[in-house]
């Protein structure tokens, strides 16, 4: 859907847009205007927040955003450039529990993918607080491990329905543009992989320990348990070492009970604590629950299995302290690093606080060193504020909304190398810094995305942002197993969203496919609307020939021919939803086609030389699109692809005819308006918190006639017109407005 850019303003309080963000929001208030929702899905480093706030500000309505809590400074900033207010809700609070008040106007969620997951109470919450407002949701990395990620996110919305559609209509209402032709941004120097010359290869070691044994109330599934242990390994030694720490401690702690006589439950084993190396133990009778749980009847076995898990693990850390620390390498490579990049700001991910806490160690007589965990920040002199070394690679922002250098600091207070954790990896602007090194592979790729994007991002004093990756120390054909499984799910992503480029190493150049700036469906859309709206705001080619507009009779579609190498055509047809690109290329897509790659094919076709209109073809084409027309649109006079959903919707329906056929045939008459209006609410869209309703409502035990007054009334607050999804008799005429046909030499 191409956006009327006349919706979106191109200034909110001293913001100005810049052009991809002002073209995103016209597209994302189209599609707020058409589905209620839409989701914007830039790559990181673009401005999503501006963009947002000039939607909201479109839009006029009441403002509430879901975010990060440790967002909420910059939004508060951003507010206040825009002169905008809103009620800020932090994703937290919605996991502790908290309800606020439900409103009727715009909802924006940034860091959207975290309510990915239905099941949580974060979710539920959500869904309850969006299902009558207009949502935008905000985030750069949609799909994080499967496609259901992306589908969950705009069920906020769309409601069950989002299940059922192909990876096509989900990308259709997420807006996200490529990232190669903003000149803006920093070019990306990498990833470049480094291996680790430090052997380390204990991988067989950590397959063969045997399993641990579960408390008496959780089931431990091992394999999840043993690929634990291979990304704390390949974080580092250190990351390593505490993870078997800790399972040794959990390991004599379920002794201690068993030799009381006991197995523990969950419960029961917190009540011992482990720190470091020391681990202390309760009394075991008084920490047991009361009444006692059943008393296994070989308690002899289990202390059987239990020392065996403990006796791998006590020799796993031996042999790991015995040898050559990995650690060491990892710290040298970080100093040659800085070597090559002297003056830059580097900034180094893990995933694991151990493997700061350890390279922190390491680096105890360099300077210019600091490091940032959960635990707070640290320099070599000690503590200090965590916004004390933000401020070092956070620009300040200036009226003209340019990005100059950070405030100077004296040599000794310089930080240029900045150790932390992935808690610096989502929303935060560190643009002063222009290095990022990945000193581990996360299994969710997309954190690898949000690492680089605190970094390259519009506005960056740098033209260049180098990235680096250590690998972990074992031979490349084992690191080859962890970089698989991060780009199965790449995959996924790939195709419904997109990736911002190359974000994964490839030491042996396999799979050199993900090197390329190749397009998931939403960017292509993206790149359709940028190739459309050049077509409309650029210059008049020198070949077009001069129309006289009013000799043109507009009861017909305008047909124009070029000349290609395959046959076929490109159409644009118009109802009340707006203009829509349809093709058909010969050998290419089969038939009629909308989707994003088959139309940016067609729409590089179209470029070719004139060609002379051939009437049959002319006519032939005509036909065919209007043919597939008009069976687009018996098809969705019979959809009821919101009611097919779900089994709920389906029940509601026979419900409602068992009522009527129940009434007494003196009251039928009456009852009809209410059956009606249930129907209606049946095969409504809604959002997801608006169905979790109703699936309720749809069970009710309560007399025919309260039962579908409830269900109208209910109706009546939550149902949203969502003109996309109309039945085809409301959105008007269908109309050709113009046809481009392919014509190859021989026709």
């Amino acid at each position: 859907m191409v956006g009327d850019h006349d919706m979106a303003p191109r200034t909110v309080g001293e913001i100005t847009l810049r052009p991809h963000q002002h073209v995103a929001a016209a597209r994302l208030l189209a599609l707020i205007e058409r589905d209620g929702g839409a989701m914007l899905a830039e790559p990181v480093g673009l401005g999503k927040t501006y963009t947002s706030l000039a939607v909201a500000a479109a839009l006029g309505n009441e403002l509430t955003l879901v975010i990060p809590s440790s967002l909420r400074d910059t939004w508060r900033e951003s507010l206040d450039r825009a002169h905008m207010t809103a009620e800020i809700i932090t994703h937290e609070a919605l996991s502790r529990g908290a309800r606020p008040p439900i409103g009727d106007g715009i909802i924006i969620v940034d860091e959207a993918h975290r309510a990915r997951s239905t099941g949580t109470r974060r979710y539920a919450a959500l869904a309850e607080l969006c299902k009558r407002a207009r949502v935008l949701l905000l985030t750069a990395t949609p799909v994080q491990n499967r496609r259901s990620d992306l589908a969950a996110q705009l069920a906020l919305f769309l409601g069950r329905r989002a299940w059922e559609m192909r990876d096509e209509e989900l990308a259709s209402h997420v807006v996200r543009g490529g990232i190669t032709e903003l000149e803006e941004l920093p070019d990306l120097n990498g990833p470049h992989s480094i291996e680790l010359e430090t052997g380390d290869d204990c991988l067989d070691q950590i397959l063969a320990l045997p399993p641990p044994m579960p408390a008496a109330d959780e089931s431990v599934v091992t394999a999840l348990l043993t690929y634990g242990l291979i990304h704390q390994w390949s974080s580092s030694r250190a990351a390593l070492l505490a993870a078997l720490n800790r399972r040794r401690a959990r390991g004599l702690a379920l002794l201690s009970a068993l030799d009381a006589g006991r197995r523990p439950t969950r419960v029961e084993l917190s009540a011992w604590t482990y720190t470091g190396d020391g681990l202390q133990l309760a009394f075991p009778e008084l920490v047991t629950s009361t009444p006692p749980p059943t008393i296994d009847s070989d308690l002899g076995a289990l202390t059987v299995a239990v020392d065996r898990h403990n006796a791998g693990v006590e020799a796993l850390i031996h042999r790991l302290r015995a040898g050559v620390d990995p650690d060491d390498e990892r710290a040298r490579i970080l100093r040659r690093i800085r070597d090559r990049h002297p003056g830059e700001r580097i900034i180094a991910f893990c995933h694991y606080a151990e493997t700061v806490n350890a390279l922190r160690a390491k680096f105890a007589f360099d300077s210019g060193i600091a490091t940032l965990t959960a635990n707070g920040a640290r320099v070599a002199g000690g503590r200090l504020p965590r916004a004390a070394v933000l401020a070092q690679f956070t620009p300040r922002p200036s009226p003209r909304d340019t990005v100059p250098p950070v405030s100077p600091v004296s040599r000794a207070e310089r930080i240029d190398l900045l150790l932390t954790t992935d808690l610096l990896s989502e929303g935060l602007n560190l643009q002063e810094a222009s290095v990022v090194v990945h000193l581990d592979l996360p299994w969710n790729p997309a954190r690898l995305d949000q690492r680089v994007g605190r970094v390259r991002r519009i506005g960056s004093r740098f033209s260049t942002v180098s990235v680096y990756s250590i690998a972990p120390p074992a031979p490349a054909e084992r690191l080859l197993q962890i970089e698989r499984r991060l780009r199965e799910k790449l995959s996924v992503a790939q195709r419904s969203v997109g990736i911002a480029g190359r974000i994964l190493p490839s030491p042996l150049e396999l799979d050199r496919e993900i090197g390329r700036e190749r397009r998931g469906l939403a960017e292509s859309s993206g790149s359709i609307e940028s190739l459309l709206r050049a077509w409309i705001d650029g210059p008049r080619s020198a070949r077009e020939p001069t129309v006289d507009c009013a000799t043109i009779s507009r009861d017909q579609p305008l047909v124009a021919a070029v000349q290609c190498e395959q046959s076929g055509f490109l159409a644009v047809v118009r109802d009340r939803d707006g203009t829509q690109l349809l093709t058909d290329i010969a050998s290419v897509t089969r038939g009629v086609s909308t989707a994003p790659d088959h139309l940016r094919h067609a729409l590089d076709l179209a470029l070719g030389a004139d060609a002379a209109i051939a009437d049959a073809q002319g006519d032939d084409t005509l036909e065919r699109i209007t043919h597939w027309l008009d069976a687009r649109r018996g098809a969705s006079t019979i959809d009821l692809s919101a009611a097919a959903a779900a089994r709920f919707r389906r029940a509601t329906l026979a419900r409602v005819s068992q009522a009527l056929e129940r009434a007494p045939r003196h009251r039928r008459a009456q009852l009809a308006p209410l059956a009606d209006a249930a129907r209606a609410v049946a095969i409504a869209p809604l959002a997801e918190g608006a169905e979790r309703i109703l699936e309720t409502l749809a069970k009710a035990e309560l007399p025919d006639e309260a039962w579908l007054r409830s269900i109208a009334t209910f109706g009546a607050l939550n149902a949203r017109p969502a003109r996309g999804n109309t039945d085809s008799r409301a959105r008007g005429p269908v109309r050709i407005e113009c046809v481009i046909l392919f014509q190859t030499m021989t026709e």
